[in-house]
């Protein structure tokens, strides 16, 4: 009692089985409200939601908690984007973007082999698809560092590589480190960001969207793989520095044990 149900739609719209789930819990369970993002689903800027619900009343009680709040930039935005597509437009651009969906899970598999990682096998999920990141950082052995810190870093440099794929606008992905912790307002999230909080593995997400044509979906993965190798690089480069300045530590330290 007390607690609402609100579904996190975000790309939802996009798929007609998910709709129709949605519809018969609507109908035969209980639904409070469906959030769903204006610009996952209907290419406009970030900024906007679309907040639905089978009870009226909820729509109105939200409603009354925004007038002269909230900005009318989202609204305008997708009011003159609908207008501009029209309902054959949308439709059309939905239709393009299943059309795609078995060329973007192939051509992310492809990529995933490359590095040695694989595909997560997702099979109800037709617009994100994920692949495994078990070989992006690789930790020299430690022994003086604890296996908790050594975890920290490793999420420390996945985490990095998710914001080498923001900078180079590749947009539409999402990089989750493993055993991720953190607290908000006194309640603790174990395994952060994650679909489940004991998945034991760090993964990659990417979304087949509407407004992505093959293009789009061809440079989409020339920019990932070419981060991917730079990523790598980079990597080894700061590896092989680390090794160096140990072994000048260590025949500094024994010259000086030697005087």
């Amino acid at each position: 009692a007390g607690i609402s149900h609100v579904i996190n739609h975000a790309y939802g719209l996009q798929c007609q089985a998910t709709n129709k789930l949605l519809n018969r819990a609507c109908t035969i369970g209980r639904v409070d409200a469906i959030i769903c993002s204006t610009d996952k689903n209907f290419l406009v800027p970030v900024g906007g939601a679309l907040i639905m619900s089978p009870n009226s009343k909820v729509i109105e009680t939200i409603s009354k908690n925004y007038p002269g709040r909230a900005s009318a930039s989202p609204v305008i935005d997708l009011f003159i984007t609908l207008l501009s597509m029209g309902l054959d437009g949308y439709k059309g651009i939905l239709n393009e973007r299943k059309r795609l969906t078995r060329q973007f899970r192939q051509r992310l598999e492809s990529v995933a082999n490359v590095f040695g990682e694989r595909p997560l096998n997702c099979p109800r999920n037709t617009i994100s698809f994920g692949i495994t990141l078990d070989k992006l950082v690789v930790l020299d052995d430690e022994h003086d560092e604890s296996e908790n810190l050594q975890q920290k870093e490793r999420n420390k440099q996945i985490t990095k590589f998710g914001s080498m794929l923001f900078t180079r606008c590749i947009s539409g992905t999402r990089v989750v480190p493993p055993n991720e912790t953190k607290t908000i307002s006194g309640h603790t999230f174990v395994g952060f960001g994650s679909s489940h909080e004991g998945y034991p593995r760090a993964y990659m997400t990417a979304a087949c969207a509407v407004g992505m044509g093959e293009a789009e979906l061809n440079e989409f993965f020339v920019r990932l793989e070419k981060s991917w190798k730079d990523y790598c690089s980079k990597r080894e480069k700061e590896r092989k520095k680390k090794n160096k300045d140990n072994v000048d530590k260590g025949m500094s330290d024994l010259a000086i044990s030697n005087k």
